[in-house]
């Protein structure tokens, strides 16, 4: 009982043309099973339902002791059948494959029905649903196999036991027995397998669908909103806003003679200069403020549920925050500056562009007195 045997089989896991992983519901060093909670009373359980009688023991050695004498024969047939399918040709590419896939095709039968009640006798049979699917046999061939199985060992036994049609007829009732339990271990894990393989392909898909939403709303410098999703989120505050009563105020942030820096030290560091503004700007703010980009160099914060004199105290953070951190890029030490303006939601009616209108004003009004500063809406 040492190998991993296929029943029908085209491949098998030990195979190194098969190289897939098992699905990923199994904890590394599990078994298949412990993996589908196939223990000793479960076995008894199965042997049950089949109706598994001390006859059908008897039987089981004797359709061994035929299968140690006809397995060549049985193997022979078993493959000629296969051959006339032109899907499960392609499983069988040379005479090499052939051969290492009757081998195992061998060992398989050679433990049909023996130590039977051990668990490495299901997990082999596990093992075979789960290398089937890994190849991309479809199930339909898979247990269309255990028929064929049934009938060229039942032509053996029938001619075996010719003169005793009796016994020949009680042994190929627990053949049925036996092979219906090893289809049914390999459904369990065939099918095992391709709920996780979709499972994955969902995931994977769910992945990809999330990296290309957050592509589409943030900026691609500065992983913050970009123009188009930051209006739409702001639009949205704002009517949250309106709609309770709540405060929402507005920081229009923009960077202090960034067009110097770009000139000295190029658009590289340029680039840099933004990604840091935003990183030192984030460690300030909540996670439920809205941050994005507005153009340029100009970044627009929203405020939820703060009116304006805690926006003041929010901008002088930022702006303190970031004139206190000089920035370090390759050998260049800068010291850069922020203006921010402050507006915060006036009346019901407001529109979020009045309320950055506003906001724009009150920054450059920051700038025209010397910037690095913060200053608020008038109105």
């Amino acid at each position: 009982m040492g190998g991993r045997h296929v029943a029908l089989t085209f491949h098998e896991q030990e195979d190194p043309s098969t190289d897939s992983p098992e699905p990923s519901v199994r904890q590394a060093g599990q078994s298949l099973c412990e993996l589908f909670r196939v223990g000793l009373e479960e076995i008894r359980t199965r042997k049950a339902f089949l109706n598994f009688t001390e006859q059908d023991e008897t039987n089981l050695a004797k359709i061994g002791d035929l299968l140690e004498r006809e397995a060549e024969g049985v193997i022979d047939d078993f493959y000629e059948h296969l051959k006339r399918f032109e899907p499960l040709r392609r499983f069988l590419r040379d005479d090499q494959s052939i051969a290492y896939l009757k081998q195992t095709q061998k060992q398989y039968l050679h433990t049909l029905g023996r130590l039977w009640d051990r668990s490495e006798y299901f997990e082999n049979r596990l093992r075979i649903g789960m290398t089937h699917e890994q190849v991309g046999l479809d199930q339909k061939w898979c247990l269309g196999g255990y028929a064929v199985m049934f009938e060229i060992i039942s032509r053996r036994i029938v001619r075996q036991y010719a003169d005793r049609p009796q016994e020949a007829a009680g042994l190929m009732v627990t053949l049925q027995k036996i092979l219906s339990l090893d289809s049914s271990l390999m459904v369990e894990t065939y099918y095992r397998a391709t709920v996780q393989r979709l499972e994955a392909t969902l995931q994977e898909l769910g992945d990809t669908q999330r990296r290309l939403e957050e592509h589409s709303r943030l900026d691609s410098l500065t992983r913050v909103y970009n123009r188009k999703y930051l209006m739409e989120s702001l639009e949205m505050e704002l009517c949250r806003s309106q709609r309770y009563g709540h405060p929402f105020t507005l920081l229009l942030l923009d960077v202090d003679y960034f067009k110097e820096i770009n000139d000295r030290y190029g658009h590289v560091v340029g680039d840099f200069v933004l990604q840091e503004i935003i990183r030192l700007a984030r460690s300030v703010l909540r996670p439920t403020d809205i941050l994005g980009r507005y153009g340029g160099e100009e970044f627009i914060v929203g405020l939820v549920e703060n009116g304006l004199a805690p926006g003041q105290r929010v901008a002088e953070r930022i702006r303190l925050k970031i004139a206190l951190t000089p920035l370090e890029y390759e050998k260049h030490r800068l010291s850069v500056t922020v203006s921010i303006g402050v507006a915060t939601k006036q009346s019901d009616d407001e529109s979020i562009e009045s309320l950055i209108r506003r906001a724009d004003q009150a920054m450059y009004r920051a700038k025209t007195v010397g910037r690095n500063r913060v200053c608020l809406s008038a109105a």
